[in-house]
């Protein structure tokens, strides 16, 4: 079909070997810039283990020549030569052991770091994006994908990077032993190696556009899974009696996913299991080889077990050198999701002035014009209005009229494609953030339920800052909400939602009123937009509401 982008076009191609490159380094600088410390303990700890395999192979060596030279002569210097190389093998894989659990250590600490750091910079990233971008499906798409792998692909070609490098480095040692007695096995050993890595290649790319490319289907099982665990569904899953249907499509979708990874795995498996006979039949071939030439005289019996050794352990240095390779370009696949997060530009922040040419003018909406991305009918089509300061302004309308439009215009989320919005004369673009939150208290709809404490509900509209005692109080009695902090058991420090074991649930109306008060937090705020105040209040609390002394602010109060 014309104009549907391709699997590569929709979850991005796979990169080149360049671009893996520059992406695994740019993950590795990330993590050392961060955690230069843990960085150097991981490398030391893999080069030490890089380097202790090759040595216990030529002490078992050392070993079994010493034994059977102390069999044959008996004399104590032989004796006490064997006993020697024991205690030497003995100290090395004793310090093997020791270093690979300290190894186990430091990535289980590289790993929750790096993950932390991941998750901080997509937080990061998310907290300077606009409101434009955050509704925009693609950026959804990468916020879903970058999370979902957050703290394992990250780690993950970290780890292979330096799993690529320790296995490089005991392949070498390995290949220089086996080159000194027997120069031919070198060819073995990397031939050995190769089917696996061939499985590995074919398979690497197709498992990331299985899973990536089901995003869109794990969303909606998720999304069908909070409908019959969520609170907020619960009142109509049990009225409508819609669970066992949600559970039928849960499980449709289940049965779908799972046999499409089942036919994938299948065929990874039956590949596999082929390859790696074939890397086991080299391998056979060459010891049946060292052990007739051993039989023959060509090697000592310590020669023999090392030359044995060397052979297993130089495929599986090759197989498991070339699977960080092939691993990590998957990695890689998943880490260019997160990058293409970070790589995003940050929302417009236009002049970052504090003050407007023409104080006293208020907020002035000049022909302005708005239509969303994808949508051919404009949400607001050359609205014009002024607020001079105190002045009350209602708007009313249908659903679906641009009212909540209009908010996101009034408060600078969204930059009109056409007109102005001026606060004192200056546009809304071209004011500091902060300066314009302090000028501007907003009541939004629908507005969120933090499940947080009461306090927090309240002074998130302060940014979470702490709030005075007194400026508290006055907001939550402009929000009409005194009387429910004080009906609570831990007052302002109550926790909200029953998510929790301690919380207490709301009503829409109790919400409400702490919307409000949120609303009210800014004492310098000197206007104030309220869309559709009073919809979960009862008629008492909204007459109330409507009575209230605003201390000459201007209100725009948006209603049905």
């Amino acid at each position: 079909m014309a104009g549907t982008p391709s699997d590569d076009e929709a979850i991005g191609a796979r990169p080149g070997l360049a671009d893996a490159i520059r992406q695994a380094l740019r993950t590795l600088g990330l993590v050392t810039r961060e955690r230069p410390a843990l960085i150097a303990a991981v490398a030391g700890l893999s080069l030490v283990a890089a380097l202790l395999p090759p040595a216990a192979l030529y002490m078992s060596k050392l070993v079994i020549d010493g034994v059977v030279s102390a069999m044959q002569d008996g004399t104590e210097v032989s004796r006490n030569q064997a006993l020697f190389w024991v205690v030497i093998e003995s100290a090395i894989l004793a310090a093997l052991l020791a270093v690979r659990r300290f190894q186990v250590f430091a990535k289980a600490q590289l790993h929750a770091e790096l993950g932390f750091v991941v998750s901080g910079l997509i937080l990061e990233r998310a907290d300077r994006l606009s409101l434009r971008q955050i509704e925009d499906a693609d950026i959804q798409q990468k916020l879903i994908l970058a999370k979902q792998f957050a703290a394992s692909r990250p780690y993950s070609l970290v780890n292979r990077i330096f799993d690529a490098a320790q296995h490089g480095l005991t392949l070498v040692s390995l290949l220089i032993l086996l080159a000194v007695y027997a120069p031919w096995l070198v060819l073995l050993v990397v031939l050995g190696g190769l089917p696996v890595f061939i499985g590995n290649l074919r398979f690497s790319g197709d498992a990331y556009r299985f899973y990536t490319g089901r995003t869109p289907q794990m969303r909606e099982r998720n999304y069908l899974e909070s409908l019959v665990t969520n609170e907020a569904s619960a009142r109509e899953r049990l009225h409508y009696g819609y669970g066992e249907a949600v559970r039928d499509r849960f499980g449709d979708l289940f049965r779908t996913l799972h046999g499409d990874d089942r036919s994938l795995q299948l065929r990874q498996a039956s590949i596999g299991s082929g390859l790696s006979l074939a890397g086991s039949a080299v391998f056979l071939g060459g010891k049946l080889w060292i052990v007739a030439v051993t039989i023959a005289g060509a090697f000592t019996l310590g020669q023999m077990t090392m030359l044995v050794g060397l052979l297993k352990q130089g495929q599986a240095g090759v197989t498991n050198l070339l699977s960080a390779f092939t691993g990590g370009v998957e990695d890689v696949l998943y880490v260019t999701n997160l990058y293409a997060l970070l790589d995003l530009p940050d929302a417009p922040e236009g002049r970052g002035l504090k003050s407007g040419p023409a104080p006293g003018e208020g907020l002035v909406f000049d022909g302005v014009s708005f239509t969303y991305p994808g949508s051919d009918r404009p949400a607001l089509d050359d609205v014009s209005f002024s607020l001079p300061p105190g002045t009350r302004l209602g708007l009313v309308g249908a659903n679906g009229s641009g009212k909540t439009t209009l908010v996101k215009l009034a408060t600078g989320l969204y930059a009109p494609d056409a007109g102005e919005v001026r606060l004192d004369g200056l546009a809304l673009q071209d004011w500091d953030r902060a300066a314009l939150r302090h000028r501007i208290g907003v009541l939004f709809q629908p507005h969120v339920n933090y499940k947080l404490s009461l306090r927090d509900n309240v002074e998130a509209g302060s940014g979470f800052a702490t709030v005075a005692g007194e400026r508290l109080e006055r907001a939550i009695e402009a929000g009409l909400a005194a009387e429910l902090v004080t009906s609570l058991p831990g007052g302002l420090d109550t926790r909200l939602s029953k998510r929790f074991l301690d919380g207490i649930e709301l009503s829409g109306g109790q919400w409400q009123r702490l919307a409000m008060a949120r609303a009210h937090i800014n004492d310098e705020a000197d206007i104030l937009i309220m869309d559709e105040p009073t919809a979960a209040m009862d008629p008492a609390a909204e007459a109330d509401f409507m009575q209230r002394d605003l201390g000459g602010r201007s209100l725009v109060l948006i209603s049905h």
